[in-house]
Formats: structure tokens, C-alpha cells, sequence
């Protein structure tokens, strides 16, 4: 993942955050339309699990939105 999210006492599940970013990156550096469907899709439907030590849920949000914009 290219972009280090802040760590903090509850938040959403890295493991599964990085997996929906990196699908969404990997979208966008295909330029496959079918790809950033399915990425478009899987951030649309995405629901993290709140853990302990998980990532920053505002920057999380911030940056599917902005996936989700470039993914057009």
C-alpha cells in the first residue's frame, strides 16, 4: 500500500483496509475498465471491522473517496 495510514486505539481493520486500497490502486494503474468496476465496487460495499490499533477512520474515508473519484 502507498499510503501509511495514522494508527489509533480503535479503528478499522488494517488488514482488511489495505486489502480494498490496494485493489483500488492496482485499478488505477491498469486503466482496465472491468478492474476499476470491481474496485469502484468493492470501496462502494466496503464495511471494516473496528479493532484495536486499527487505522484512522476519517483518513480511511478520505482516501476511498479520493479512489473512488479517480476511479471515475
Amino acid at each position: 500500500m502507498s499510503r501509511d495510514f495514522v494508527v489509533v486505539l480503535r479503528g478499522y481493520n488494517r488488514v482488511e483496509v489495505d486489502q480494498v486500497v490496494a485493489l483500488a490502486e492496482e485499478a488505477l494503474a491498469s486503466d482496465n475498465s472491468v478492474s476499476r468496476a470491481a474496485a469502484r465496487t468493492a470501496i462502494s460495499e466496503a464495511k471494516f471491522s473496528m479493532v484495536l490499533r486499527g487505522y484512522d477512520r476519517s483518513e480511511v474515508d478520505q482516501e476511498l473517496g479520493r479512489l473512488l473519484q479517480g476511479l471515475g
